[in-house]
């Protein structure tokens, strides 16, 4: 038996939500229809509503010695994450993004920080071992890590950890295909439409599908509100979204990582794990902030159940 179900590696920063804004200009001043302080980041997001819904979950990742660390360590603590593998550095400051939300589209301004001094040295492999899978998101924002990343994965592996990877946007846009390295020990791929494309580099969803999907188990394609396709080599699946009213699109992608991988590690099938990652995705975008909708354990299941009940 194993102590945790899930090992994130991955970033901490926190998420200043500015919702209903106008865009910025030079020497002139704005106003937000309304303003969150909140969790940010793929990988806390994920790990945050993975143990909200019931997964038991430990984090490695860097922090600064300051308050946005602390409050990012204290709120994935407060639903249970085990976060004795988080490394506090006084020489660094904690990231932080600015999120422009006009639902459903939004813009981002990220200050990376300690993510990017995350190192292979420094994950505990003792954790690793104590876990049945590993999930790693924001890959192009952990440059620490990215030469390392095939080794972390191939060692999970060898541990006999399932694996997930979500890349999240390369600020840089180079897309570079030291990825495919990672892929080689990747057993689920959770990229959106437009990010597939641009790691496939080729000229359609069609086409980049074709090729990813040759390269892991199973690779899911995140479509917004279009909803998911799920392939792998016995099936393909498409699944439309839960129709939701949207007040904010931070943590959809991410919280649908965390329904589908709760699912996966049951042991349902990839349409279950869809469904349930959608429904999790179409709650995550009824509140402000990537975990506002995940903050009451005791409702949480209700909510759930009822988006599943409604397709």
């Amino acid at each position: 038996m194993k102590k945790f179900d899930v090992i994130v590696v991955g970033e901490l920063n926190i998420d200043l939500v500015l919702w209903d804004v106008p865009f910025p200009e030079y020497e002139k001043e704005k106003l937000a229809k309304d303003m969150r302080f909140t969790m940010g980041s793929s990988s806390a997001i994920t790990s945050h509503n993975l143990s909200a819904i019931g997964s038991k979950v430990t984090f490695i990742g860097k922090a600064g010695k300051d308050a946005f660390g602390d409050y990012m360590i204290q709120n994935l603590e407060k639903v249970g994450v085990d976060t004795s593998g988080i490394i506090i550095d006084t020489s660094l400051k904690t990231g932080a993004t600015i999120v422009l939300a006009n639902p459903p589209r939004k813009a981002l301004l990220t200050y990376m920080g300690a993510m990017t001094h995350l190192f292979i040295d420094d994950i505990d492999w003792e954790l690793v071992r104590q876990t049945r899978h590993l999930h790693m998101g924001c890959y192009y924002l952990q440059t620490g890590m990215i030469p390392d990343v095939p080794g972390l994965f191939k060692t999970a592996k060898k541990y006999g950890l399932t694996t997930s990877l979500d890349t999240n946007w390369d600020p840089s846009e180079t897309w570079h295909e030291d990825i495919y390295q990672v892929l080689k020990y990747t057993d689920i791929f959770l990229p959106n439409d437009d990010e597939a494309v641009r790691i496939a580099h080729e000229s359609s969803l069609a086409k980049a599908i074709s090729k990813l999907r040759k390269m892991v188990k199973i690779l899911v394609i995140k479509k917004g509100e279009v909803g998911v396709s799920v392939y792998s080599d016995s099936e393909e699946l498409d699944l439309p979204g839960y129709r939701t009213e949207v007040v904010e699109t931070t943590g959809a992608g991410d919280s649908f990582n965390a329904g589908f991988i709760h699912r996966f590690l049951k042991g349902d099938s990839l349409m279950e794990c869809a469904r349930y990652g959608n429904a999790c995705g179409a709650l995550a975008v009824s509140a402000i902030g990537g975990t506002g909708a995940f903050q009451d354990r005791k409702r949480l299941k209700n909510k759930i159940d009822t988006i599943l009940q409604e397709q």
